[in-house]
């Protein structure tokens, strides 16, 4: 539900939210209910809607000083977006998949890119990237509950084939691929290693391949002064 106000960016009705998300409209309106009791959103009676509260906002204003150890990320974001061009995410892993959290758009044309929002661990080089921070043993038990929970569809991980990619990325100091896991997409990675959680996040920087294949080192180039100059 709070995620769909972060999509519409608007007010919303308890009949639209419903809809929206599918839900039996008694369900919705008994999470709307906890959700004002809570304070983080607000109910207008004139116009039947729903907003979230500056009290979500203050709530999980913590998070960012918690993952990254100095400046902003949404600084460093968008410093990255303007030097670039292109678009830039930022995830983070959630147990056996890597999920985006936030998205700044660049200032050329998008092309065909379309990232998607939860991309697999050990098939992503969103996932790959977040691996370069973790101990060899650690991956590989990781690799070994992905490939226990995918036996059911036949999915096993290429544990020697994924260890190669981490190791290269972990000499270059960032990932890289082209039309891996998306056709179309090029992108570059930077693990950003987390102040009091460990939870690895992922920068992202997205387009279409071609371009990002033809721009690769004055991307790297751009974003790594960007960092130096956050990480002081």
């Amino acid at each position: 539900m709070l995620e769909l106000f972060h999509v519409e960016r608007k007010a919303l009705t308890a009949t639209g939210i419903a809809r929206s998300l599918k839900y039996p409209a008694s369900s919705a309106v008994a999470l709307l209910k906890s959700l004002i009791n809570r304070g983080y959103l607000s109910y207008d009676p004139a116009e039947r809607t729903y907003f979230p509260t500056v009290q979500l906002s203050l709530m999980t204003h913590w998070l960012e000083d918690s993952f990254y150890s100095e400046g902003h990320l949404l600084d460093l974001m968008d410093e990255i977006a303007k030097a670039t061009g292109e678009n830039v995410y930022l995830s983070w892993q959630n147990d056996l998949e890597m999920q985006i959290a936030l998205a700044k758009s660049g200032t050329r044309e998008a092309g065909p890119v379309a990232i998607e929002p939860r991309l697999p661990l050990f098939d992503s080089v969103s996932g790959l990237t977040a691996l370069t921070l973790k101990r060899d043993v650690e991956i590989a038990q990781l690799a070994e509950r992905a490939s226990a929970l995918g036996k059911a569809s036949g999915t096993k991980i290429d544990l020697p084939t994924a260890m190669e990619r981490i190791r290269s990325f972990r000499a270059q100091g960032y990932g890289l691929g082209y039309d891996y896991p998306q056709v179309g997409v090029g992108l570059l990675a930077w693990a950003l290693r987390p102040k009091t959680v460990n939870r690895p996040l992922v920068l992202l920087i997205a387009g279409p391949t071609e371009r990002v294949r033809a721009d690769a080192k004055s991307i790297s180039v751009a974003v790594q002064a960007a960092l130096r100059r956050q990480t002081p």
